[in-house]
């Protein structure tokens, strides 16, 4: 699959990507109409692009003028064709491939003090492993834990893509703002809720 950047500085470069279903990733068309739906957010914004697979939307919005992003990738093979991408595109942006496990992670790389607490995130799991995202999940707890203070900001907006026929369990950390039903999926805007800071101290910051 050719893939490429469609809109801002970055427009038409095109990104290396691995043979075979290693990822899924979001359509031209469907990249075009979830950037212009969000194009007030993402000048200045700091990205967490989760499951990046080889990184098409956290580049998108850097090329849109994204100020810094967290790449969140577990495959070896895809997380070093992400890293390719990022050396070869980005210049003067902070960024971090972090290979890590999304389903246990902090979500706070050693070296992101700069780029966090997050204010735009993408959180795009294989379909099969939507299921869990159902309350009780191991998915579900992840995205409980990106409502952490230290980890997304208080108006910080969650776009969280499923198959078309999956109906997502908000955790109450979150509150469901929209829901786009686009081609054969559906993205979920989710914004944070009120939540108290944690107790125990600062948060951990895990190695990258």
């Amino acid at each position: 699959m050719s893939l490429r950047i469609i809109g801002g500085e970055l427009r038409r470069r095109h990104l290396k990507t691995p043979r075979g279903i290693l990822t899924r990733p979001y359509t031209d068309r469907v990249r075009q109409i979830v950037f212009d739906r969000i194009a007030d957010r993402v000048p200045g914004a700091r990205v967490a692009d989760i499951y990046a697979g080889v990184g098409t939307m956290g580049l998108e919005a850097i090329s849109r003028g994204a100020a810094s992003c967290v790449f969140f990738e577990g495959s070896a093979k895809v997380h070093r064709m992400l890293r390719s991408n990022v050396e070869s595109l980005v210049t003067g942006v902070p960024v971090i491939c972090w290979k890590t496990d999304v389903r246990y992670t902090s979500f706070l790389p050693r070296g992101a003090d700069s780029m966090v607490p997050y204010s735009l995130l993408f959180f795009d799991p294989p379909y099969a492993d939507c299921r869990l995202l159902k309350f009780g999940g191991v998915l579900s707890r992840a995205v409980s834990r990106l409502a952490r203070p230290a980890v997304s900001a208080s108006d910080a907006l969650l776009l969280v893509r499923t198959p078309q026929h999956f109906e997502l369990d908000v955790p109450p950390e979150w509150q469901l703002k929209e829901c786009w039903r686009l081609s054969t999926m559906h993205i979920w805007n989710l914004v944070r809720s009120a939540v108290p800071e944690p107790a125990g101290g600062p948060e951990r910051r895990d190695d990258h």
